[in-house]
C-alpha cells in the first residue's frame, strides 16, 4: 500500500511539474501559426524570392505584391521595387518605392531610396532637345549601384512594448515590440526587456531570402527592481556600480538591477559627468533624474602623426609634445607650433567652453642652409686672399722704402717691384670686396626662411548634436552620371 501511495504522489507530481511547461512553447506555436495570413504572406515571399534568384523578374515582383496583399508589410514593397527595376520597368520600380516611403517613412533606408527615386526620375526623363539633327538620341545607360532584395524579421512578444536591443545594450533602444523590418544576413544577437519581467535573449541569423519570425513570451520577475535612468542629455553613457567594465546602456536606460545599494554615473563628452547613490527594491520600479552640466574647459587636438616630435606653445608656455589633446581655458590664446627642420606656426585661437578644435598641421621645411655655408666658406677664402696679398704688397712697399734710404743702392721711380706691390695691393681690394658680398650673402640665406606653416582647425560643440553624416551615392541622369549626396540629419 506504500508503495501505491509513493508512486502516485510521484506522478502526481511530476505532472503538476509538466503542467506549466509547455505552455510558453504552446505560446510561441500559437503565435507562429494563428495567423493563416501570415503563413500564405510568407510562402508567396519564399517563392518570390526563388523566382528572383532565376531572373524571372516580373514573376518574381507579382508574387512579393501577392505576399504584401495578404500582409502589408514594407519590405515585400521594395523588394518588388527592386524586381520591377531588373525587368528594366522604371516606371513600376519608381512606383513601388514610392509606395514602400509612404508605407515606411522613417526607414532606416530612406534617405538612399529618396536619392534611388530621383536617379530613376532621371533616367525616364526625355532628353534634352538638339538641334541640326533629326537622329533619335541614345537613351541613357543606368548607373545605379546594384541593389539587393531583403528579407523580413518579426518580433513580437508578450507583453507587447518590450524593449529591444541589439547584441548589447551600449548602443541604445533598437525598437519595441511589435516589430518588422529587415536586419543585415549575419548572426545577431536580439536582447528583450520589459518592466517587472526577465530579460530574455535570442540569437538569431536573418537572411534575405526567409521570413524570421520571433515570439518571446517574458516570464514575471518580482525580486529584482526596475529602474529607469533619464538625463537632460539624450545618448550619455550609463555606468553602474563600476566604470572601468564600461557603459551598459545609454540615456534613457531601463533595465533590471539587484536589490541594494548601487552608484550611478552618467556621462558624455562636454559634460561633467553625474553621480547618484540609489537603493533598489525587490519587485520595485524606480525612475532616477541625473542633469550634467557642460564642462568649464575647452579641448584642443594637435597634430597627427605627421606632428611627432613638435612641441606646442600655449600663451607662451610649453603645453606638451605633440601629437597631443590638451584642456584650456575658454577664450583667445595664442598659439605656436615649433619642429625642428620645419618654419614655426604662429597663430591665434579662440576657444569656447565645451568646444573641442581639431589642429592638422602643414608644415613648412626650413630652406636648407647650404647655400649659407658655401658664401661663408668663399667669404672667408677671400678675406684669407685679401690678407695675404696686401701683406705681399706691404713687404714689397718696405723692401723699396728701405733700399732707398740706403745710400749704397741706386733706386729710381722706373723700379719694378712698384707694379708687383700695385698689383698685390688692387688684388687685395678685389679679395676684400668678394669676402664682404659673400660674407652679406651668407648672413642674408643664414637668416633667411621659407613660407610659414599652416594649420587647418576644425570646430565642434562637445555638448551639442551629434555630427550629421553624409555619404554619396552615384545617380544616372540624361546622357551621363553624377553623385548625390545622402545622410542623416
Amino acid at each position: 500500500m506504500k508503495r501505491l501511495l509513493k508512486l502516485a504522489l510521484f506522478v502526481a507530481f511530476c505532472l503538476g511539474a509538466m503542467a506549466g511547461a509547455p505552455e510558453r512553447g504552446a505560446r510561441a506555436q500559437e503565435q507562429s501559426t494563428a495567423d493563416p495570413e501570415l503563413q500564405a504572406a510568407k510562402a508567396q515571399f519564399e517563392e518570390a524570392q526563388v523566382l528572383y534568384l532565376r531572373e524571372l523578374w516580373d514573376d518574381a515582383a507579382a508574387k512579393f505584391l501577392e505576399a504584401y496583399d495578404k500582409k502589408p508589410f514594407s519590405s515585400f514593397l521594395f523588394n518588388a521595387a527592386v524586381a520591377f527595376e531588373k525587368a528594366k520597368k522604371l516606371d513600376r520600380a519608381i512606383d513601388m518605392f514610392q509606395r514602400y516611403l509612404d508605407k515606411d517613412p522613417q526607414a532606416r533606408d530612406a534617405a538612399e531610396v529618396k536619392t534611388r527615386l530621383e536617379s530613376l526620375k532621371a533616367l525616364l526623363a526625355p532628353p534634352p532637345p538638339t538641334t541640326g539633327t533629326t537622329e533619335k538620341a541614345p537613351a541613357p545607360v543606368a548607373v545605379l549601384p546594384t541593389l539587393a532584395t531583403k528579407g523580413l524579421v518579426i518580433i513580437d512578444s508578450k507583453p507587447a512594448g518590450a524593449t529591444i536591443y541589439l547584441n548589447d545594450k551600449s548602443k541604445g533602444t533598437f525598437a519595441t515590440t511589435p516589430w518588422q523590418g529587415s536586419l543585415e544576413p549575419k548572426p545577431v544577437k536580439l536582447l528583450f526587456e520589459a518592466q517587472g519581467f526577465k530579460p530574455e535573449e535570442r540569437e538569431i541569423t536573418p537572411r534575405t531570402d526567409k521570413v524570421v519570425e520571433i515570439y518571446i513570451a517574458l516570464s514575471e520577475q518580482h525580486f529584482l527592481g526596475w529602474i529607469e535612468v533619464i538625463s537632460n542629455v539624450p545618448g550619455a553613457d550609463v555606468f553602474i556600480d563600476r566604470q572601468d567594465i564600461g557603459a551598459i546602456g545609454k540615456t534613457p536606460y531601463t533595465g533590471h538591477l539587484k536589490p541594494g545599494k548601487h552608484t550611478l554615473w552618467v556621462a558624455r563628452s562636454g559634460y561633467q559627468p553625474g553621480q547618484k547613490e540609489i537603493t533598489v527594491e525587490p519587485g520595485t520600479a524606480t525612475t532616477h533624474t541625473i542633469t550634467l552640466a557642460t564642462v568649464e574647459f575647452a579641448v584642443l587636438k594637435a597634430g597627427g602623426s605627421d606632428s611627432q616630435g613638435a612641441r606646442l606653445v600655449v600663451d607662451g608656455t610649453l603645453a606638451c609634445a605633440m601629437p597631443c589633446e590638451q584642456q584650456i581655458k575658454p577664450g583667445e590664446h595664442q598659439i605656436v607650433v615649433e619642429k625642428d627642420g620645419m618654419e614655426a606656426y604662429k597663430g591665434k585661437l579662440v576657444a569656447d567652453r565645451a568646444e573641442e578644435t581639431t589642429m592638422d598641421l602643414q608644415f613648412s621645411p626650413k630652406p636648407p642652409r647650404r647655400k649659407a655655408w658655401t658664401y661663408a666658406v668663399l667669404s672667408a677664402l677671400s678675406f684669407g686672399g685679401g690678407i695675404y696679398l696686401g701683406v705681399k704688397g706691404m713687404e714689397i712697399k718696405d723692401q723699396i722704402n728701405s733700399d732707398m734710404a740706403n745710400p749704397a743702392k741706386l733706386t729710381n721711380s722706373n723700379d719694378p717691384r712698384k707694379v708687383t706691390g700695385m698689383r698685390y695691393y688692387v688684388g687685395a681690394d678685389v679679395l676684400f670686396g668678394v669676402g664682404a658680398l659673400t660674407g652679406l650673402l651668407s648672413v642674408w640665406n643664414f637668416f633667411e626662411s621659407g613660407p610659414p606653416s599652416t594649420a587647418n582647425l576644425r570646430k565642434i560643440n562637445l555638448a551639442g548634436p551629434e555630427p550629421k553624416q553624409v555619404g554619396l551615392v552615384p545617380i544616372g541622369l540624361p546622357g551621363g552620371a553624377g553623385l548625390a549626396a545622402t545622410g542623416r540629419f
